[in-house]
């Protein structure tokens, strides 16, 4: 293995980290797109394991508060990107249950909703297409109704 190859994936690898935290699968698929070897890769990958730059349940942890601070999304929404990125069912459940309230949820949907409601025209307030809207926004059906009956 070049000593040389295995310094330009690690900086490579803080270089992502700087910007914000990633998951194994992430720094995995982005070190592999510049066409580091695989062995490589894995040597990076458990560095920073060891040295806990990567940190998956913290990963769940953050990725949950921006969505709850920045884009709300619903419980639903979240574990799928969650599931996406890699991480694995086990931590995505126990984060969602450590940092996701029920009380959190409604806040964000009624956010989302009053957001709705306020970028139609009367005519086009459909309780239908609002319920549709925070459906795809990834919560469940008994916030959806509890939101939308208020």
């Amino acid at each position: 293995m070049d000593q040389e190859e295995l310094k330009k994936a690690k900086n490579k690898a803080f270089k992502l980290l700087s910007y914000r935290e990633r998951t194994i699968q992430e720094m995995r698929d982005r070190l592999e797109k510049k066409d580091f070897s695989l062995e490589v890769i894995d040597k990076v990958i458990d560095y920073l394991l060891d040295k806990d730059l990567l940190n998956e349940k913290r990963f769940s942890e953050l990725w949950i508060r921006s969505r709850i601070n920045n884009h709300p999304r619903g419980r639903r929404l979240i574990y799928k990107e969650l599931r996406n990125k890699g991480v694995k069912k086990q931590i995505i459940n126990t984060a969602l249950d450590e940092y996701l309230s029920r009380e959190e949820e409604i806040k964000m949907a009624e956010y989302l909703s009053n957001k709705w409601l306020r970028r139609r025209k009367e005519e086009d307030r459909s309780s239908y297409k609002l319920k549709n809207y925070l459906s795809n926004k990834g919560f469940d059906y008994d916030i959806i109704f509890e939101v939308t009956d208020k």
